[in-house]
């Protein structure tokens, strides 16, 4: 038996935010990183919530949280002991109050105490689609960590392009890659089924047709709406399908590499296509989709291909990891801890193809000179 899930309410629209003052929490903790408070996004929420309401604010977030964040935010947490907690920012706030009520829970279980806190989440790009999905990705040394737990899934998400607009042309070319690899991945993913796939196809759809236009002027409301959609639909999509390995390659390159985990998948993402030869069949439809030449299932492939390696450099991506700057010696020594990263990371089971190492370090080697 297969399950769908349509959890968390998605709340959109310019006045989204104004859910917030139907809130009657007597306490409330926000998770966010610096940026948002030194640019006072934060006072969209502070100045929604009751001024009865008491407020703490974590905003010690970096760039793809560590553990030690972690571990500060749940100390916060547990002392401050909010009713509802709210993340305000891109995939590392969103990952990283998730992961401190993902390690409550686990001292609840412990201590056996029966409580719930209410979550809301409020994307602030359109990328990661952590606002409607149940995984947390954390860093610990040069690993990233996957957690899933339901408990971790979002009561209410809620989306304002209020904070699109000023984001720089870099940041919407990594996260909308992400989003075209969420969705591309969870239509292809072994463990897909017809909801998940309808929504990954109109995500596709919508990257296609509004990705390029919002990366050159990020004041246009509609393509920036679409992308946020797009991004909102992928999530759903793969969090009832899972992904596949370009994210688990993005995971231990992006960590050992320092590359932010959207661009680390975009640079990856031909090279997968081109070894994922199960999904050949799916990749031509989201050619016939998408209206590029498919005339037949190589052709489909094909054209999704160059596609992609165009959409890549509109977005000024880099086409391989040596472009990148990564240092071919470093790399080299690291393929067989990034081989045992790959083969273990959760995303890897449902991937189209199971490759042999031999053919892991032949798709390393490929994504590193790109050719």
């Amino acid at each position: 038996m297969k399950e769908f899930r349509l959890q968390p309410k998605i709340l959109f629209g310019e006045d989204s935010l104004d859910y917030l003052k139907t809130l009657e929490y007597k306490k409330v903790m926000i998770v966010t990183d610096e940026v948002m408070t030194q640019l006072k996004l934060t006072d969209f929420v502070t100045n929604s919530l009751s001024s009865t309401t008491e407020i703490k604010i974590f905003d010690k977030v970096e760039p793809n949280p560590s553990m030690t964040t972690i571990e500060n935010g749940l100390k916060d947490f547990i002392d401050f002991e909010p009713q509802c907690i709210i993340a305000l920012g891109g995939g590392s706030p969103i990952d990283a109050c998730k992961a401190i009520l993902y390690f409550s829970y686990e001292l609840y279980k412990k201590l056996k105490v029966n409580k719930r806190i209410f979550f809301i989440a409020i994307p602030t790009t359109s990328g990661t689609g952590s606002e409607v999905t149940s995984y947390s990705v954390v860093t610990k040394g040069e690993h990233k960590i996957a957690l899933a737990n339901d408990l971790m899934l979002p009561d209410v998400a809620l989306l304002s392009t209020k904070f699109l607009g000023a984001l720089p042309a870099k940041v919407v070319a990594d996260t909308g890659m992400d989003v075209l690899t969420h969705a591309l991945e969870a239509y292809v993913s072994t463990n897909a089924n017809p909801f998940a796939s309808s929504l990954a196809i109109k995500s596709i759809k919508l990257i296609f047709e509004n990705l390029v236009t919002h990366y050159n002027d990020r004041k246009i409301e509609a393509p920036k709406e679409n992308v946020q959609f797009a991004s909102c639909m992928a999530g759903i999509a793969f969090d009832n399908s899972s992904l596949g390995i370009n994210h688990s390659i993005a995971h231990t390159v992006g960590a050992k590499f320092h590359i932010a985990h959207g661009r680390a998948n975009a640079i990856i993402m031909p090279y997968v296509i081109e070894v994922n030869t199960e999904a050949n069949k799916k990749y031509y439809e989201v050619s016939r989709e998408l209206g590029l030449p498919a005339d037949t299932i190589e052709e489909g492939k094909s054209s999704l291909l160059s596609f992609v390696r165009i959409l890549k450099e509109k977005l000024g991506i880099e086409k391989c990891l040596k472009d990148y700057g990564v240092d071919f010696e470093t790399f080299k020594r690291e393929i067989p801890s990034m081989l045992s990263d790959i083969k273990k990371d959760i995303c890897t089971i449902y991937n189209p193809n199971k490759l042999s190492d031999e053919e892991y370090i032949r798709l390393l080697l490929k994504i590193y000179f790109g050719e």
